[in-house]
């Protein structure tokens, strides 16, 4: 079962990447424009750096769960270090619910963010609300990703570890 997660969330990860090296570019390319329209030419885009922030936003959204996924986003592991590895592996799955919870209540709170948004992107013809979509969708593939972490990690505190990974979430 764990297989058919794995590879449905290696599908969503291919997917991910994809899109922020889309948004990537296109925040690179709009901010070379602006440079150029602003220095070269003294005529600077007032959209530009406004649609360069909600990308960026949007870029943040989807690279927190491959952070996740790959066990590489920001966390202080100097406790983890004197623990041994069986402990480590149920510290992280227990720490993977948490993660799970957090962003059960943020999605929860995005979307009551998504409801109350009424108002209009200043330069672009573009809602508030549009933008916050993000918050929601990001929290939900971190969840996605948070799950597979905590299955496998709980596993290998079993003893169980998953035949499907090939490398260890700790």
């Amino acid at each position: 079962m764990l297989t058919y997660y794995t590879r449905f969330l290696d599908g969503v990860q291919r997917v991910i990447k994809v899109l922020e090296i889309i948004l990537l570019a296109a925040i690179t390319l709009i901010m070379v424009y602006q440079c150029m329209m602003r220095y070269i030419f003294q005529n600077a885009q007032p959209w530009c750096e406004e649609l360069a922030l909600y990308l960026s936003i949007y870029s943040i959204f989807l690279g927190i769960p491959i952070a996740v996924r790959r066990d590489s986003h920001l966390q202080v592991d100097f406790l983890l270090a004197f623990m041994s590895k069986k402990i480590r592996y149920l510290v992280s799955a227990i720490s993977s619910v948490a993660a799970i919870a957090f962003m059960l209540v943020f999605c929860y709170y995005g979307f009551s963010l998504i409801q109350h948004a009424t108002s209009a992107s200043t330069t672009l013809p573009l809602k508030i609300r549009d933008i916050y979509y993000s918050f929601p969708i990001g929290a939900v593939l971190v969840i996605l990703f948070s799950v597979e972490a905590a299955f496998k990690n709980f596993l290998n505190f079993l003893g169980k570890s998953p035949a499907d990974s090939g490398k260890e979430s700790v």
